[in-house]
């Protein structure tokens, strides 16, 4: 990303595809008119496809989905006729790399699956993000269950595909940051995952969901790793905003572990603490320095808890609602 610091301009480049930010005036007329002067390019007007996103414009938002990636998807795999479900991840049938009398199917068709749902995560679908994490796991030994559980990723994109990211105007700048972890959740390894989401605003802005790379002795070891995760991206994010802006973004890291909280809070070690790796308390060197406000929120509103684990129905609809800034269409499982 390059910043013009004498005006509202930004251009954001990947590969052979530029993108300019910025009011329709002389200064961004001039930068269009320069880079054809350098380059062979073509000027394809106003932005309405980013990557394989379709970016629409209303009255008081601007929207951002994938459906047609989504259609595209459906079809390749033969489940453009599939029955739909209401949440990716079926919370009864826990998955694990080998299980006796499972027949293995073709790697090639598993990974590509895996592959295209990987793009819609990074794209626009923070709603896949455990999911996805979850079933990469077995991309090199797939079995007929992963399969049939990436299928029913496919089944729920069949009935969320019009899902889009809402960016509304005139929504506060604040940055909101959101973190969580699932305690030994991976049958094989008994690893936890890690999971943040932030918003600015009303806007959800970056998600992620990571196995971590050891195994917790506790649920607050496990949310502690996580809280570290999320200061990461906090820090850079609230830096990367300022200088997009030019000033201060008010945020704050919202976590529903009173016991990571308070270990973060809290330099003193103890038996319960004192083995865990030097790494992790990174959360707490930027609580000391006053560069992170850390403050806790229930459980039932935490919407990194989507980016975690699998949800039941109803909880999984009210994080969607939340994260997606729409109202989440219901309906019966086929």
């Amino acid at each position: 990303m390059l910043i013009n610091q004498c005006g509202n301009l930004f251009v954001a480049i990947y590969v052979d595809d530029i993108t300019i930010f910025g009011a329709e005036d002389s200064q961004t007329e001039a930068t269009i008119g320069l880079l054809k002067s350098e380059f062979k390019v073509k000027d394809m007007g106003p932005l309405n496809w980013l990557l394989g996103m379709q970016i629409e414009y209303h009255e008081e938002s601007i929207t951002i989905s994938q459906r047609a990636f989504i259609n595209k998807v459906l079809t390749r795999f033969a489940m453009r006729d599939c029955n739909p479900v209401s949440t990716p991840i079926d919370t009864t049938q826990p998955l694990q790399r080998i299980a006796p009398d499972d027949p293995v199917v073709p790697i090639s068709i598993y990974q590509q699956m895996i592959g295209s749902l990987m793009y819609l995560v990074t794209g626009s679908r923070p709603d896949l993000a455990y999911a996805i994490t979850y079933l990469s796991q077995f991309n090199t030994n797939p079995r007929e269950t992963h399969l049939r559980a990436a299928k029913r990723v496919l089944r729920y994109l069949q009935k969320t595909k019009d899902q889009t990211l809402s960016y509304r105007l005139g929504s506060s700048l604040y940055l909101s940051g959101y973190t969580d972890a699932s305690y030994g959740n991976c049958i094989d390894t008994r690893r936890s995952f890690s999971s943040y989401l932030f918003k600015l605003g009303s806007a959800t802005i970056a998600w992620r969901c990571r196995k971590q790379q050891s195994v917790a002795h506790s649920t607050c070891e496990a949310e502690y790793m996580a809280l570290a995760f999320a200061t990461k991206q906090y820090i850079w994010t609230r830096s990367a905003l300022q200088q997009l802006l030019g000033t201060e973004v008010p945020a704050a890291l919202f976590a529903d572990s009173r016991s990571a909280i308070d270990l973060a809070s809290n330099p003193k070690l103890n038996d319960a603490s004192k083995h865990i790796d030097i790494a992790y308390h990174f959360t707490r060197e930027r609580l000391e320095d006053g560069s992170l406000s850390l403050l806790h929120v229930p459980s039932s509103e935490n919407l990194a808890d989507i980016c975690t684990k699998g949800l039941p129905r109803p909880q999984h609809e009210h994080l969607c609602s939340k994260i997606f800034g729409t109202k989440v269409s219901r309906g019966v499982d086929g």
